[in-house]
């Protein structure tokens, strides 16, 4: 491959293949810039140290009963309209939404976030890059809705291809 010039142009190449090439670089820019968007998801990162936005009154946790092969869909309403500038985040160690036994608490040392975005006017996230896996997405607005907690099985084999559908609602 040859080396990029400092007119952004590369040493060596006829115009075939410096076009390939500056459409590759293009493509790695937006790739590393933006890791969490994806197609015509319009999610976008989330503001440095932006967390759950903790609020409502309700525990809200849905477990779906199947695996999915990617990790992306849209956060709604009941009323199916989409929620924009949702937080959306994914973190591993899901398995304390399982137990229904003890009382929620919202912090859990055990957990780590691995990727987070913010919805755009469609509702739409998207993650990518996340190996198969059990993993906690929450989303949240501010302190007026109810945080929703989803237990999602990530299976790049045997998941189903259809996107997510997260529900949200105003707590009360």
């Amino acid at each position: 491959m040859s080396p990029i010039n400092n007119l952004g142009g590369f040493v060596g190449a006829n115009s075939k293949t410096c076009a390939f090439l500056t459409l590759v670089a293009a493509l790695l820019a937006c790739a590393l810039a933006a890791p969490s968007v994806l197609g015509d998801c319009e999610c976008r990162r989330p503001d440095e140290g932006e967390n759950t936005h903790w609020g409502g009154n309700q525990v809200v946790v849905f477990l779906e009963e199947k695996s999915y092969r990617k990790l992306e869909g849209t956060i709604d309403t009941y009323n199916r309209r989409p929620l924009e500038h949702a937080l959306v985040e994914i973190f591993d160690h899901p398995e304390y939404l399982l137990d229904q036994s003890s009382s929620f608490k919202r912090d859990h040392p055990e957990q780590k976030k691995l990727a987070a975005c913010q919805t755009g006017a469609d509702g739409k996230f998207c993650f990518r890059g996340l190996p198969p896996g059990k993993y906690e997405l929450r989303s949240s607005i501010n302190s007026d809705w109810n945080v929703t907690h989803v237990y999602v099985v990530l299976d790049k084999k045997a998941g189903q291809g259809k996107a997510l559908r997260v529900l949200m609602e105003l707590g009360t």
